[in-house]
């Protein structure tokens, strides 16, 4: 049964870190790495929501996502405790919300016919999955789910190992004979014979000898078998080696071309969208500006003052209506209306002031998402130009540092990632990731003074950073 956001207790409950678990190994993306940081073992659900900057619902969903991977656990408050409730259309799992959207592909996708032909005689130890177990921006384990008992109950073996058993136990078919060894894809014997000798020190059974290891003690050996009949066939027929690291290559190439097609698609399809939507808002605010007009010609005394108040009013409840179905951005439009036509209502004004803040945030994660996707199929200057937009929408101090990356890395604009890097700063003056980012780019700049104030700053933070003083000491010899 799959965790929901219930099962996370009450909002006063207190969510911890787990340090027996490593995190570097959990397959979560940099959003609910970002709320693993706002964790301190004192800060409640309810706070860490409000302090995220995702919004309640995500904030959640990453909760759950961290929970179910065994990076957290939660302490019961003391005292009143008000428990996790949201609406059904709200509950939604981290999984589901991170869905794969990927084209399903038929085996051997994009190799060619005589390479075809010659893997399936070969035998089925050389059938080419139609993709990459991975999407593009995943590790090493895409989508798969572990089991939470088997992965953290007790065992003699580490963490690591107990995911590798369980991830190559369950994907044994699913992967391609590179993936299965963690390596590129290649035709040089010595690289095969390489990944095989790495392989071989974590999975031969004489490893876990004389260890109780219960339920893994098969599918070690399963593992192991597997591996070995991939390198001997591998390393003892140079043809097949050749032919089999042809496919994967090629099948690469098919599915990243697929990729970019499924995503010139879903582009379409929301061009399209947006435009029947659009459409749609012209016709009712036809409609709407011919109610008003006649309206207007049926009222027998003209007062325009009471109508101004009265269509402030009206757009007023029209954008409520709006935020209440969560639909921010027509929300701030319909009341920022209802101010231009009675200015000096406080209550329109508050309303607006708050709606606003939120749609300015909704903009700015569909702007964000839309570079994310154009970043993880390789088109950096693409995605610059959305991530530009969200952080002009709402400058978080994570989306201006990513994007001040992007702008020394691609473009070469030192201006404005300097700019971009002291917001972050000024947000977060104690991150000494986003101080040394802005140290390099002063440098780059030959800014000499103001990169070396900031990386004795971060030296002030944390005497031992390495990368502060070969910073430093770079200034100096210049």
């Amino acid at each position: 049964m799959s965790v929901t956001a219930a099962d996370l207790g009450a909002w006063e409950d207190v969510p911890r870190r787990r340090t027996d678990v490593d995190v570097t190994q959990a397959p979560i993306d940099s959003r609910a790495a970002f709320v693993l940081t706002r964790i301190d073992g004192m800060t409640a659900i309810l706070d860490i929501c409000a302090m995220s900057g995702f919004g309640q619902r995500e904030t959640l969903g990453m909760l759950v996502e961290l929970y179910t991977h065994g990076l957290i656990e939660v302490q019961p408050a003391e005292g009143k405790r008000r428990p996790i409730k949201l609406r059904d259309r709200q509950r939604r799992s981290a999984e589901a919300a991170r869905r794969d959207d990927r084209p399903t592909l038929p085996d051997f996708n994009g190799v060619e016919h005589a390479d075809v032909h010659a893997l399936r005689r070969a035998g089925p130890l050389f059938r080419v999955p139609g993709q990459p177990f991975a999407a593009p921006g995943q590790g090493r384990y895409g989508n798969h789910r572990f089991d939470k008992r088997k992965l953290l109950g007790r065992s003699p073996l580490t963490l690591e190992q107990r995911k590798e058993i369980l991830f190559l136990s369950a994907n044994l078919d699913a992967l391609d004979h590179f993936e299965f060894f963690d390596v590129e894809p290649t035709a040089e014997r010595r690289g095969i014979k390489k990944a095989y000798f790495a392989f071989s020190k974590r999975f031969h059974p004489d490893t876990v000898f004389r260890k109780d290891i219960g339920e893994y003690q098969p599918l070690i050996v399963q593992i192991f078998k597997r591996g070995t009949e991939i390198y001997e066939a591998l390393s003892n027929d140079q043809a097949l080696r050749e032919t089999y690291a042809r496919a994967i290559e090629a099948r690469n190439a098919a599915y990243r071309g697929a990729l970019e097609a499924e995503r010139r698609k879903q582009e379409g399809s929301r061009r399209e969208k947006l435009k029947a939507e659009a459409e749609k808002r012209k016709v009712a605010l036809r409609e709407r500006l011919a109610n008003n007009t006649r309206h207007r010609r049926q009222s027998t005394v003209a007062n325009p003052v009471a109508e101004r108040l009265e269509r402030a009013e009206r757009y007023y409840k029209e954008g409520m209506a709006h935020y209440q179905s969560e639909n921010f951005i027509p929300a701030s439009n319909a009341l920022r209306l209802a101010v231009s036509f009675d200015p000096k209502n406080e209550r329109y004004r508050q309303a607006f002031e708050k709606v606003n803040e939120r749609a300015r945030q909704v903009k700015a994660e569909q702007y964000w998402k839309a570079g994310f996707l154009q970043e993880s199929v390789g088109r950096p200057r693409e995605a610059l130009q959305s991530y530009l937009e969200a952080v002009e929408a709402w400058p978080r101090h994570d989306y201006c540092a990513h994007v001040a990356e992007l702008l020394v890395e691609h473009v070469g604009d030192l201006r404005r990632a300097a700019e971009l890097a002291e917001q972050a700063v000024a947000a977060e003056p104690q991150e000494v990731d986003y101080l040394l980012l802005l140290g390099r780019i002063y440098a780059e700049a030959n800014l000499t003074k103001k990169a070396q104030g900031v990386f004795e700053r971060v030296l002030d933070i944390d005497k031992k950073n390495d990368d502060a003083k070969q910073a430093l000491k770079s200034i100096k010899r210049r």
